[in-house]
């Protein structure tokens, strides 16, 4: 195995370690994002108005976690199905990520 091997090995065992903190953080931001968005609407377990300010500034910090989730767990589907131009791919999910963020940062 040569110099190169060897980084893309580490890049993709880094990436692979990202994605599941990625996926553990998703899971606690989702569950408050639930509760607080019953919260809100039902008016029970915590103030309405923290409810409503918890439900609606966690998306800001929920899309680039998700955002990083998606795009790295598409990464890997893309070269088991043995799709590996990995330059090509990189940059195409760096530019949809960025795109997606800035289109929420829009919509916000």
């Amino acid at each position: 195995m040569n110099e190169g091997q060897g980084s893309i090995l580490k890049l993709n065992r880094m990436l692979v370690k990202a994605n599941r903190i990625c996926g553990w953080l998703m899971l606690i931001f989702m569950v408050t994002y639930m509760i607080s968005g019953y919260a809100w609407t039902n008016r029970i377990l915590i103030p309405a108005s923290s409810a409503r300010y918890l439900h609606t500034a966690l998306d800001i910090y929920m899309m680039p976690i998700f955002l990083a989730h998606v795009l790295i767990s598409t990464k890997f589907t893309l070269k088991r199905w043995g799709y590996h131009h990995d330059g090509i791919v990189n940059s195409a999910l760096l530019l949809i990520g960025a795109l997606s963020y800035y289109l929420v940062l829009l919509i916000r």
